[in-house]
């Protein structure tokens, strides 16, 4: 594995901190991160953002700028790869605009 996908056990932390922080009363379950490459070739960061059920209806206001908040933390670590965000609620989540 070369080190473009090597993905450190910090940058790993500070994902995981951040998206609990941020969401956790929203179900945040937690996260898979793995290295990949975009459609242009580039090397990305997809996070895969996982959700347990919660009861009430999930504001999308929750995400709103998350993957650019992400992007600055990822910065500060010397991390270049961008953050691509995929969130994954449970099928029978309700999501409130």
């Amino acid at each position: 594995m070369t080190q473009e996908h090597d993905i450190s056990s910090k940058v790993e932390q500070t994902v995981e901190r951040l998206l609990r922080d941020r969401l956790e009363t929203s179900g945040f379950e937690g996260a898979d991160i793995r290295s990949d490459r975009d459609l242009e070739g580039d090397p990305i960061l997809v996070v895969d953002v996982k959700y347990r059920f919660v009861d009430r209806p999930i504001s999308s206001k929750v995400t709103f700028g998350l993957t650019t908040e992400l992007r600055k933390a990822l910065m500060a670590l010397g991390e270049s790869r961008f953050p691509q965000v995929r969130h994954h609620f449970n099928e029978q989540q309700k999501i409130a605009s």
